[in-house]
Formats: structure tokens, sequence, C-alpha cells
């Protein structure tokens, strides 16, 4: 997936020409320029020891927004978490950038609401004794955050590390012609997650070894038992994308392995009609599986469609397969900034795709 590395500009200034604001309000003016820093490292520690990990944040109470893209990777042989982060801004200079820069910072808590850091709180640091979940954000340390700054988010987790992924993002349409979309990536996922974004793109690729109950004890009991309900597991491990409402999202998920138990569910809930040429699809590629009953309902609609694929049979409880449940909630053409190499951030042209389109495959990422 092509990153995004685009922030967006403060509300443009109330004159006949496009110019930036500062943070009070008052016109910066012409030159301004996109500065991104380098990545830096910002949090390590044992994967064994997190049960649930929390990447990004939208606007909260005038902070801790990333409005970045977040890349996740699973790597073979490792053993820790690894977080990097990759500020970035919009400023007439270098000396302006770096300023912005030293105000962003990571926020590592195992606290679910983030407020200002305070050495009370050292004791709640992701990784502490007696923690089991990370909470990771972007801190601006300053009254309110200017939308022209935040930070991507890189992860590195363990093959087969099987907790909770929790990733939240949000766009920068600070300044209308220059859309900053902020992309999710998830390669290797072995347990359950949650995306939620606005209208960037997705891409998940499941571990092909990922259980059926990711983080029970007796889920291998349970596959021996044919998912009996009283196998001692009892939710099947859940991907759910999602985002905002009016926003529109291509996500495509592979699912890796075409021999498991799944139960899919796609949808853009934009408004449709029979006799609309302008639709998004959602597609599932039943020819990858040796069983894959679509819902009949959903069978000759574009925009929805739900499948049980490889359902083995009683004692399973038809519709408690691995979970994919993705929707989007509209379907339009979405400007956006691939690189922000070059881009004039005044007189740029922004590039034009339409978005809201839904996919599931097998070893197609």
């Amino acid at each position: 997936m092509t990153k995004r590395l685009l922030p967006f500009l403060l509300l443009a200034c109330t004159a006949v020409t496009l110019n930036a604001c500062s943070d009070d309000g008052s016109e910066i003016g012409d030159g301004l320029e996109i500065f991104i820093d380098d990545w830096e490292e910002v949090l390590r520690g044992p994967a064994d020891s997190v049960e649930t990990l929390s990447i990004g944040d939208q606007l909260t109470s005038d902070n801790f927004a990333n409005r970045g893209d977040i890349e996740v990777t699973y790597v073979e042989g490792a053993t820790e978490i690894v977080v990097e982060m990759q500020r970035f801004t919009v400023a007439k200079s270098q000396g302006q950038a770096d300023e912005a820069f030293g105000r962003m910072a990571a926020w590592t808590y195992d606290i679910s609401s983030p407020s200002k850091p305070d050495p009370t709180m050292d004791e709640a640091l992701c990784f502490a004794e007696e923690t089991e979940d990370c909470y990771v954000r972007t801190y601006y340390d300053g009254q309110i955050q200017p939308t022209r700054d935040g930070a991507n988010f890189r992860v590195s987790i363990p093959v087969g590390w099987d907790g909770d992924l929790v990733l939240v993002t949000e766009d920068n349409l600070g300044q209308g012609n220059y859309p900053d979309r902020s992309d999710v990536s998830v390669m290797g996922l072995a347990g359950n997650l949650e995306v939620t974004l606005d209208s960037g793109n997705v891409a998940v690729k499941l571990d092909p070894s990922m259980q059926h109950y990711a983080g029970c004890g007796s889920n291998d009991a349970c596959e021996e038992m044919d998912h009996a309900p009283d196998c001692g597991c009892t939710e099947p491990t859940n991907i759910v994308v999602e985002n905002e409402a009016g926003q529109s999202s291509n996500v495509t998920v592979d699912l890796a392995d075409p021999d498991k138990w799944y139960t899919v569910q796609l949808e853009n809930k934009g408004e449709f009609s029979a006799s609309d040429d302008f639709i998004c699809t959602a597609t599932i590629d039943c020819s990858a599986f040796a069983d894959c009953l679509i819902d009949p309902d959903f069978e000759n609609v574009d925009y929805k469609q739900w499948a049980e694929i490889n359902y083995p049979g009683e004692p399973a409880i038809a519709g408690a397969g691995l979970r994919i449940d993705v929707a989007s909630e509209n379907c339009e053409n979405v400007e956006f900034v691939d690189d922000p190499t070059g881009f004039d951030i005044e007189n740029g042209v922004p590039e034009i795709e339409k978005r809201g389109d839904l996919n599931v495959c097998v070893n197609c990422l």
C-alpha cells in the first residue's frame, strides 16, 4: 500500500486567496512546505506482556490526533513489540518545522482515556509491572494541536502474537486542495482487529495459522470438538473495519488460508438505486474456497455480500466462523495526494479515485 505522509493546513484564513493560518488565526503567508521528520523508535517491550495494543486516536480534548498512516507488520523471530513514529507538519522553514516536531511526542500508557502526561502516571507506562494493555497516541505539548501537525506510526509485532489490535486514525482536511488521507496496513494478523478511519484505504492480510478463537486457551480443544458451543471458547476471532459517517474507503482482506471456516459480511452503506451507474462493489472471491455459500438475499446486490465459508456442520453454530465484518459508510470519488514530494500545497491538483469497494480474497496481498 502506498503510504500517505501528508498533513493538512489549518482552515484557510478568510481571504480571497488560500493562505495558511497560525494557531491564533493570523495569516502565515506564502512559501509553505511539507516537512516530514525521520522515523524514531518510541516504544519497545515484550509482546507476551500485552493483551491489547491500541495505536492512534482521533482528536480528543484538542489533542492526541495522529492524522497519519498506521502500518503494522508481524515479524518472524521477533519477541518484542516495537513502535516507530514519524512526525509531519507544514511550515515556512526547517526551523519552524523543528519547533513543531519538538512539541509532538508519543504517549504510551495503559490508560484508555488520554490526558496530559505527568510523573504520577509512570506506573501505568506501557510494559510497566502489572500493566497488560498499551495505548499509543500522538501527544502535542501545547493548548491546541494544530491541524497541520500529526504523525505516522509503524509497528512491528512478533509473528503469532494473538492479542487484540485496535487502530484508529483520521484524515486531515484543513485545506481543501490538499486532502491528506490516512491509510491502514496490517500484514500477518493473528488476533482480533478493530480499524476505524475516515476515507483512507485499508489492507489486511491474515496469518494462515490464525486460531479460530484467538487468545482462548481452549482453542485446540474446540477444534477437536468441531466447535461445539460448550467447548470452552465463546467468541471467534473478529476482524472489524469501519469508517466514520459519510466516509469512503477501499478495503481488502486477504484470508491467506482457504481451508478455515469464515463468516464474512461486506457492505457499502451508501445510498444506491437500481438505475445507478456509479456504484461500489462488495466482492467475496468464492472460487478460492471449497465451500462458499453466499446469502441469497444479497446474491444479486452489488454493494452488499454475506457468505458462510467452509461451515463444518453441527455441532458448530452457523455464523460463528472467523468473523470478517467490513463496511464503508459511503461510495464516492475521493480526492487524495499520494506523495508529498514536490506537491504545491497552494496550487497543486490532487488525484481522484472511486472509494468504497470492499474485497475478500486469498493470497491477493
